[in-house]
């Protein structure tokens, strides 16, 4: 016979199961408020159209530029297989500019239009649903609705900054007065670009390459202005820096045992060097390889995929932190 106070206390205890399934039912709860405090921090911006509330229920519009994205990706993974024969991609030395240029097909009005319209369609209905979420019950169906309409968006907006590539990179030619500086150009007019087509009102029916221009041209300029004023105060700073390179070097073994200054810099490495850097100079050096074969520019690029000379210009801060670890004795290294 159990005891009577054993008993009352086992009445009032949940089941084992019920009390294991609890903290399950509290953590996804936490995840989905989680979800809805990550939404809430979004950029939904969209320019609303008065023919929005009429498509209410109608998804022909997004099921039409799902589509159009498809073919397009059909016709740019053609146009791609077709250059990588091309003998004239073969090269290393290829210019900066051509890693700029996309394989996407160029946009005409009605693609643009469609695909304008489905991306602020999307974001309209996103944002209307978002505005209906209980932040302390949110419905998870309502979120994967949200997740699904925010990713066919980014699916669009690439596809809009890649058909437009060869607009940044034409721009960026002409405002571009060295090799250095095209590459600069470049990424910061895929920037601009990304702004432009939040920005962009398809409803009163312009090219959005017209507005792109404009944009893009108008931060180039600044650009320019300021670097023009910074040479104009400060004209003679590359023959300051030139003046300080020594004259004559000593054609000696600057260590014993190079092989053990180099060990030991890849062993301090990762305290000086994210990811993408160790990344490049293992690749570009041959490095941790059994091969010990060092990779081109072109190769690194496509891996990463940035441009050849953004490789470039990462591998040369790369050894500039490097050379920080040289010990003392390599002073002529170090400076």
């Amino acid at each position: 016979m159990s005891h009577p106070l054993h008993s009352r206390a086992s009445a009032g205890r949940k089941p084992r199961a019920q009390r294991k399934a609890l903290p399950e039912k509290i953590t996804a709860g936490s995840k989905l408020q989680r979800r809805v405090a990550a939404l809430q921090g979004m950029d939904l911006r969209h320019i609303p159209t008065s023919e929005f509330a009429d498509l209410d229920g109608d998804n022909g519009p997004i099921e039409q530029a799902i589509e159009l994205l498809e073919s397009l990706q059909t016709a740019a993974d053609v146009q791609r297989d077709a250059a990588r024969d091309s003998a004239a991609l073969d090269a290393d030395d290829t210019s900066t500019a051509r890693d700029w240029n996309s394989d996407a097909p160029l946009l005409s009005f009605a693609d643009e239009q469609q695909l304008f319209r489905a991306l602020n369609l999307l974001r309209f209905r996103a944002c209307r649903l978002r505005s209906r979420l209980s932040p302390s019950a949110p419905s998870k169906k309502a979120l994967d609705q949200i997740d699904r309409m925010l990713a066919i968006v980014e699916r669009i907006r690439s596809q809009l900054v890649n058909s437009n590539l060869r607009l940044v990179s034409s721009i960026a030619r002409k405002f571009s007065s060295q090799y250095c500086d095209l590459d600069e150009f470049s990424s910061d007019g895929c920037m601009i670009l990304l702004g432009a087509i939040d920005r962009f009102d398809y409803s009163r029916g312009f090219r959005f390459s017209t507005y792109a221009t404009h944009s893009i041209q108008r931060h180039f300029y600044r650009t320019w202005k300021v670097r023009q004023r910074r040479r104009e105060h400060f004209p003679n700073a590359g023959a300051e820096v030139l003046s300080e390179v020594p004259d004559q070097f000593v054609d000696e073994p600057l260590c014993e045992d190079p092989q053990s200054v180099v060990s030991d810099l890849l062993a301090n490495a990762e305290s000086v060097l994210d990811d993408r850097e160790q990344q490049i100079l293992i690749s570009r050096y041959g490095l941790k390889t059994s091969s010990s074969q060092a990779r081109t520019l072109r190769e690194i690029a496509a891996d990463l995929g940035i441009s050849k000379e953004r490789v470039r210009q990462l591998q040369l801060k790369a050894l500039e932190k490097l050379r920080e670890l040289l010990p003392p004795e390599l002073g002529v290294l170090r400076s």
